[in-house]
């Protein structure tokens, strides 16, 4: 056995485990204390401040309602002195009445009765010798008027000799005429009433008037100089009407001293009463408490580190025992045993350290034998390992085999078997030439109708064999993301119509967007996923949304595809998108299908990184939820050059914001465009009229003139040639291009501005000869049309095309008459359908023209009705022409 070799004596520094468990037990405990202190005093100064606030409150409050009475008793007073009419009563009698009143009241300094015209009719003075029947006219004074608009008038605070506050007082009396009785009372009441107000030692209070000057204070050259203090935040804050914060205000009083200070009103007087008391008499308990609670904490302090001390000393000790026989036990030395008595887990740690030694002694005697048997085992579990690893290796190869031929057989049989069906379909179509009785007539639509299921059956394995063999391919490009939901469910539509099913679309504002990707996978499995709802939808309906969210480099496409079908049960939820998977067996039989479609509509899912799951209830239908990651659809800056335009255009750019201003002329001249820049509407209007321009880009937001009236006024510049205007707005709500319909404006560019977007928007040629706008590449979308064939197939192509132009004939047929009746409502309902079955197989220019009608129909009059109509009769006969020319006489089907 190989010993260890020695590496010398390890020595525990000294003393530092000792340190650390008396600094952190000092640190703990001081924290503890630190924290319990801050707390106590946190608290008691909160409290002992509310306490003071609350004090001074009731002292101002205490102020404010003597002042209060003082006034109200004088109001009261004078009340008393017009209690009789003046019809009533004489002038000798009203002097006396007066005379009595001031004797009975000091603080009145002077009494004058007006009649109800503002006459003078008798003035008692104090300081004049008295008045009777002056007849003088105070009707214009403020206390005549103030006490006839609501009976009572304070007047504000002035000084008499500049020694003496005095305030005017006025009341109405009673009676058909009433007199007004006017007093001039003393206020020196109120400086004796603050002067005797107690604010702890030094304290004090001090009246304002509701004009923030000063009218009352302990010191009463302050008063006599008649201090304005509206311009204190405390005194502008109290006039405003803010009340006084709960812990009082701490604040510079009048001397520049820093005081607690609180306020309250003199009801109806609007005065207000401010009680101050210096923060070193206000605060001076909180300091005393916070003195004697950092004595306690020094303390308890000192006490927690004596306690530490001799903790530390306790632990240490046996620790350090238990540091030496673990050195010695490395060394070699397994007879050791330590003698720990602290009757605590210490010594159990030391009897398990010696249980440990003894254990090791034990080991070590042993050890040999075992690493024998060990290494033996470890031999004997590498082969079994090795075996097994060689068996696997051989059924993965096995599987995999089996996997290929199992894939190339479905894809050959499944390929093989469409030539034959394909001719039994031909012949099957061929067959109903008319001539054919009823029964022959069901028989052969019920041939029909089962070999399409066939067909669709074949088709669902072959594309299951391409997906489980990994050959799918993606095959990308840009395409509008709202004509392909739209198509799909213009498509499966009637079906669910046929079953008596309702079928709504709803497509977000964010769909209406070019996105790039696979439109031909995606158009798939949304077939799949309304086709398995109409499928297992007895009643009810079927319901699409359908939107997308825009981000930097992606856009996050989500469809929802609802019905109030069958059910799943929920832990089928998963198994359904396995193959040759249905929810029982009984759904099999009632409804067909090889329980592949969900199965390959989330491998083509997942194929576009993305996911399809499904939320169901039995009996309550299901909501199958499509995420898929798209694209952006290539810009001209992205791809780089971008091609020549047809013609250099002189293009208006009207704008208020300087940088779009410089992004739009950019965009211009890397459109091959001269841009010329107006900043506002009528700057627009202006260089319109002087100008020749080919189009105006109008932005709809600017500040002294919007969009649409520039857009209006130009219209009316009656031009030789009138530009075409497009509107730059992110507003393209059907409401927004109604306004903008209305002002002129027929095409919107939305912000922010995509190149490839602002080029089609201005290069449209709306002027060209009808044979130009005919052109097949304009009225029919190549690419949808291209994908909708390579779905389908031919045979299914020619029905369509069979059935949409019997569908369309009979609808422009339609059309035309309702336009005659002038029956509005039916033709915008005609022109949907019209729209729907156009949309179908990419008639994009009819479909666009079908919607544009349906939308303005109720606002057209009888003669524009009959126009729309002949011009929607041309589109469709030059569009269907259009489709012929593409699909040619492969894909027709005969019309007999």
């Amino acid at each position: 056995m190989n010993e260890t070799p020695d590496q010398g004596p390890l020595r525990t520094p000294p003393g530092r485990l000792f340190r650390k468990y008396l600094y952190s037990i000092v640190a703990l405990a001081f924290a503890a204390l630190a924290i319990n202190t801050g707390f106590d005093v946190w608290f008691s100064y909160r409290e002992q401040k509310q306490l003071l606030a609350a004090t001074q409150r009731e002292q101002a409050a205490s102020a404010a309602i003597q002042i209060g009475q003082f006034v109200g008793q004088i109001e009261n007073q004078i009340r008393w002195l017009a209690r009789l009419p003046p019809e009533l009563s004489t002038n000798e009698d009203e002097r006396l009445n007066a005379i009595r009143l001031l004797r009975l009241s000091p603080a009145i300094a002077e009494i004058a009765e007006l009649d109800s015209r503002g006459l003078e009719q008798l003035r008692v003075s104090r300081r004049v010798a008295d008045k009777v029947g002056s007849k003088t006219d105070l009707s214009a004074s403020p206390a005549f008027r103030g006490a006839n608009e609501s009976r009572a008038y304070y007047g504000p605070v002035y000084f008499f000799a500049d020694t003496e506050p005095f305030m005017t007082l006025a009341t109405r009396g009673v009676g058909r005429n009433p007199n007004v009785i006017v007093a001039e009372v003393n206020l020196r009441f109120i400086w004796d009433l603050v002067a005797g107000i107690r604010v702890g030692n030094t304290g004090k209070a001090y009246v304002v008037d509701r004009m923030g000057v000063l009218i009352a204070h302990p010191d009463l050259w302050r008063a006599l100089q008649r201090s304005d203090l509206s311009g204190h935040p405390d005194v502008r804050s109290a006039l405003d009407g803010v009340g006084p914060p709960s812990g009082g205000l701490v604040k510079e009083d009048l001397t520049g001293q820093r005081v607690l200070s609180t306020y309250a009103t003199v009801p109806s007087l609007g005065w207000l009463v401010f009680v101050e008391l210096p923060l070193s008499e206000a605060y001076a308990p909180i300091y005393a408490s916070i003195g004697r609670s950092t004595f306690l904490l020094v303390v308890l302090l000192i006490g927690a580190v004596l306690v530490s001390l001799f903790l530390s000393r306790r632990m240490t000790g046996p620790i350090q025992l238990l540091t030496q026989g673990a050195r010695r036990i490395g060394s070699g030395d397994l007879g050791l045993r330590l003698a720990i008595k602290t009757g605590d887990e210490l010594e159990a740690l030391g009897d398990q350290f010696n249980r440990m030694a003894a254990q090791l002694r034990y080991s070590y005697a042993t050890l040999e034998r075992k690493v024998v048997e060990r290494t033996s085992e470890l031999e004997k579990a590498r082969d079994h390992a090795l075996a097994e690893h060689d068996a696997a290796e051989r059924a993965r190869s096995v599987a995999v085999a089996a996997n290929e031929t199992k894939s190339r057989f479905l894809a050959v049989v499944s390929h093989e078997l469409r030539t034959p069906l394909n001719g039994v379909m031909g012949v099957l179509q061929l067959l109903d030439d008319g001539s054919l009785g009823d029964a022959q007539r069901r028989h052969l639509a019920t041939a029909a109708a089962s070999g399409e299921t066939l067909i669709a059956l074949v088709d669902a394995v072959l594309e299951y064999a391409r997906l489980e063999a990994s050959t799918e391919m993606l095959e990308t490009r840009d395409f509008r993301l709202h004509q392909l939901i739209e198509a799909a469910a213009d498509l499966m539509r009637p079906q669910a119509v046929d079953k008596g099913l309702t079928f709504d679309l709803a497509c977000d504002a964010t769909v209406n967007t070019a996105a790039h990707g696979d439109p031909v996978r995606l158009n798939r499995i949304l077939l799949n996923l309304i086709g398995n709802a109409i499928k297992f939808t007895p009643s009810g309906g079927i319901a699409v949304n359908a939107a997308a969210e825009q981000h930097d480099d992606h856009i996050l496409l989500r469809i929802t595809v609802r019905d109030t079908g069958i059910g799943i049960a929920p832990d089928m939820h998963e198994r359904i998108f396995e193959d040759f998977v249905q929810a029982d067996d009984s759904v099999a039989r009632r409804f067909g299908g090889t329980g592949l479609g969900l199965a390959i509509a989330r491998r083509l899912s997942r194929l576009m990184r993305g996911e399809l799951t499904v939320e169901s209830t039995p009996g309550a239908g299901s909501t199958f939820a499509l995420e898929v990651p798209l694209g952006l659809a290539a810009s001209g800056i992205a791809q780089g050059a971008l091609p020549p335009p047809s013609r250099q255009l002189r293009v208006l750019l009207v704008d208020d914001d300087p940088v779009n201003c410089e992004v739009g002329e950019a965009i211009l001249n890397r459109l091959g465009h001269r841009a010329t820049i107006a900043r506002n509407g009528a700057s627009a209007v202006a260089l319109a009229r002087d100008q020749s321009f080919d189009v105006v880009l109008m932005d709809l937001h600017m500040p002294d003139m919007d969009g649409v009236e520039a857009a209006s006024r130009i219209g009316k510049l009656g031009l030789p040639r009138m530009p075409r205007i497009i509107a730059v707005t992110a507003d393209v709500s059907r409401s927004a291009r109604e306004r903008l319909a209305a002002a002129g404006i027929a095409k919107v560019v939305s912000k922010p501005i995509l190149i490839n977007a602002l080029r089609e928007a201005i290069e449209d040629t709306p002027d060209a000869p009808a044979t130009a706008q005919l052109a097949a590449g304009a009225l029919i979308d190549r690419h949808f049309l291209d994908d909708q064939k390579e779905l389908l197939g031919p045979t299914q192509i020619a029905k369509l095309h069979h059935l949409l132009q019997e569908t369309s004939d009979k609808l422009i047929a339609d059309i035309a008459k309702a336009a005659a009746n002038g029956d509005r409502k039916h033709l915008a309902r005609l022109a949907h359908q019209l729209g729907s079955a156009a949309g179908a197989l990419g008639l994009v220019r009819l479909f666009e023209r079908s919607r544009e009608l349906e939308e303005t129909a109720p606002a057209l009059s009888a003669s524009e009705c009959q126009s729309a109509a002949q011009d929607l009769a041309a589109l469709q006969k030059a569009s269907m022409s259009a489709l012929s020319d593409l699909l040619g006489p492969a894909e027709q089907l005969p019309i007999s």
